[in-house]
């Protein structure tokens, strides 16, 4: 890994001295000379003057389209294409697969994108309109309606005359079967095309058992049926079971990405589009309501230890205590609530799962409450010497961390009944929610022991 990354950076610094030379012939080389998902990171490192002169310097139409599809980034991509005459921008974007395609000219500034849309062959057009219709996160919204499919009811022979024409075109990883209206019948694999009797019918050879999602389905649900069975590819069908669309596990790959760091963004209470935002002022907007609410929550904290002002005077010891309570009260909950998160989101467990969660929950907050109870005990007991203050700490240690634990764990599964995305839990709110509670708990049984056991702490 460390080896690639090293040679990447040559690369990179190499590409940047020719491209400041203006060698456009040197830096075509060496971008031959690489994969195109090696072109596309080397470009993404570039600044943005560079990354088109690097594109150009590229004369094959197909390498250069292959090494824009690579981009992580659609709106560099866009931006690459900008810099390139609509003619030109046309060709490239009519090259690359067609749910791409949507996607980088979305990102295209209106004006140019008109341009560049006057060029697209009748053809593309059509199925980029098609595409469109679908909102961007479901399954009609990823797939690409350019996939192989066959009639039922013709012949082996037949069916192998196609393939072999159509595979100078095309991928096939799958050979889809249909009936004369479009309706998916099932799937038949390449061995049981060469092995069958030329004069078979499809029909015969056709495998019906096969997994397909609706143009409806949410691109997260799609993602985790891919990944329970396995498929290198499945089939997009209508309402009416027809096929319009295949998504690839590559596109899968691309939809767990985005919904992992949408999720890992909504945990720490901000926006994924922060990362690429230039302006103060609307990073701000991300971030302020999760921080307005944690000083909210923050300021409900100093109210607790203003009600508990005649408590703290009495025993000043306890204000020694204070930080540990919060602190693992509000860590035990972050963590809670980030494993259950991601729980839900792999799809780990169903609506008869819940109870599983809790029950693991229940037995972990427990566990782990006992641990820093003692813990907490004899760290009072050590630095104060005070057995009494020592039982409180260590019981408003279990108390908090075992309610913590549980609302770090039952917020989320209360959000997915709610249909709400349980991610939005995030750990601005848990922790202030969590200080309150730990504090209240704290300082109440604090309270309470000098109050009717009369001890001193």
């Amino acid at each position: 890994m460390a080896k690639e990354h090293v040679e990447t950076r040559m690369i990179l610094q190499t590409v940047r001295k020719f491209i400041r030379k203006e060698a456009t012939d040197n830096v075509a080389k060496i971008l031959k000379k690489l994969h195109p998902a090696d072109i596309a990171k080397v470009v993404q490192n570039l600044a943005p003057d560079e990354r088109a002169f690097a594109i150009k310097a590229i004369d094959n139409l197909e390498l250069k389209a292959e090494a824009i599809e690579y981009l992580d980034d659609y709106t560099i991509a866009a931006e690459i294409l900008e810099q390139l005459p609509p003619q030109n921008a046309a060709k490239i974007i009519q090259s690359i697969s067609v749910d791409k395609a949507v996607d980088i000219l979305e990102e295209l500034d209106e004006e140019f994108a008109d341009e560049v849309y006057k060029y697209l062959d009748d053809k593309f057009k059509e199925e980029i309109n098609s595409l469109s219709r679908y909102p961007e996160d479901t399954a009609g919204g990823i797939m690409n309606p350019d996939f192989f499919a066959i009639d039922k009811d013709i012949t082996v022979k037949e069916a192998l005359d196609k393939i072999r024409k159509a595979s100078k075109e095309k991928k096939i990883i799958y050979v889809y079967v249909i009936d004369k209206f479009g309706h998916l019948i099932g799937v038949v694999t390449l061995r049981a095309l060469i092995t069958a009797d030329e004069n078979e019918k499809i029909e015969n050879i056709t495998n019906t058992n096969i997994i397909s999602v609706r143009t409806d389905m949410d691109q997260e649900e799609v993602a985790k049926l891919v990944e329970k069975y396995d498929l290198l590819c499945v089939p997009v069908v209508d309402n009416k079971n027809r096929l319009v669309g295949i998504i690839t596990v590559d596109d899968i790959i691309d939809v767990i990405r985005e919904e992992t760091t949408e999720d890992i963004y909504k945990l720490i209470g901000t926006s994924e589009e922060e990362f690429e935002e230039k302006n103060i002022l609307n990073i701000i907007k991300y971030r302020a309501p999760w921080l307005i609410m944690s000083l909210i929550g923050e300021s409900i904290s100093g109210s607790v230890l203003k009600f508990f002002d005649g408590t703290l005077k009495t025993a000043i010891s306890l204000s020694f205590f204070m930080p540990l309570i919060m602190a693992l009260g509000g860590n035990t909950g972050q963590q809670s609530q980030t494993i259950v998160v991601r729980a839900l989101a792999l799809g780990k467990f169903d609506e008869s799962g819940i109870w599983i969660i809790i029950k693991r929950q229940i037995k972990t907050a427990i566990s782990i409450g006992l641990l820093f109870a003692i813990l907490g005990f004899f760290m009072a007991l050590v630095f104060q010497k005070n057995p009494y203050l020592a039982v409180v700490v260590g019981s408003s240690l279990f108390m908090s961390m075992f309610l913590s634990t549980m609302i770090g764990a039952l917020l989320p599964l209360g959000l997915k009944k709610l249909n709400v995305d349980p991610a939005v839990a995030a750990s601005p709110f848990i922790s202030a929610m969590n200080d309150i509670m730990g504090l209240l708990i704290y300082l109440s049984i604090a309270t309470l022991t000098i109050r009717y056991f009369g001890v001193k702490l």
